[in-house]
């Protein structure tokens, strides 16, 4: 199936524009921000979470509102950094999975999917023996699928918000467009070699 979207549609263009910052971003930099991210993740839900709860159990009220979406921030903020190799675990986890639907080909979602999420936990397991590399290279490839999503929606027209909706669309996209394979690819090594020629934290730099 391939799906297409007008780009005169002004919500989709400027879903593309940070689809395609978030990746570039991801992409050179995932492994020194993966932390600040997942706490950032963590404090958006909990405190939307909050909010929802003091809205019905307190009757609202912009005020009750702001308290609460602070409270649940704050709390998402404490409980995410506590819970760091979750997000570990869920980075590599999609790396697998990613990687499986965009180089195993399938002819039913229900076997792509399984199998993607097997690929995905063993990635994902891994992730928490060999941290650095595997956030690195599930930061770096995820981003470069999302700028290829995004310049694909530039050029041709592409619906974004379908693939994402429905990952087990992606190798027909892969198939049906090449060059979002090669970008994808291509970039997605480029961004792993660059994060990991930076020093992790703490480590001296090279001279």
């Amino acid at each position: 199936m391939d799906a297409m979207f007008g780009v005169a549609n002004p919500s989709y263009t400027i879903g593309a524009a940070v689809l395609l910052g978030w990746g570039l971003l991801d992409c050179f930099f995932g492994y020194r921000v993966f932390r600040l991210a997942v706490a950032l993740l963590g404090a958006l839900v909990l405190g939307l979470l909050a909010t929802s709860a003091a809205g019905q159990w307190l009757g609202g009220g912009e005020v009750v509102s702001w308290v609460a979406f602070a409270v649940g921030a704050v709390l998402g903020l404490v409980l995410s950094f506590a819970f760091y190799l979750v997000g570990v675990f869920l980075a590599g986890f999609s790396f697998g999975y990613s990687v499986t639907l965009a180089l195993v080909p399938f002819t039913g979602s229900a076997a792509t999917l399984l199998i993607g999420a097997v690929a995905g936990t063993v990635c994902g397991l891994l992730a928490l023996l060999m941290q650095r590399l595997l956030i690195s290279a599930a930061t770096a490839f995820g981003g470069a699928f999302r700028v290829a999503l995004a310049a694909a929606f530039f050029f041709d027209g592409l619906d974004w918000q379908f693939y994402l909706h429905s990952p087990e669309q992606i190798p027909a996209l892969l198939v049906g467009r090449w060059w979002v394979t090669v970008l994808t690819l291509g970039l997605g090594l480029i961004g792993l070699a660059t994060q990991l020629r930076r020093p992790a934290a703490g480590e001296p730099k090279k001279k």
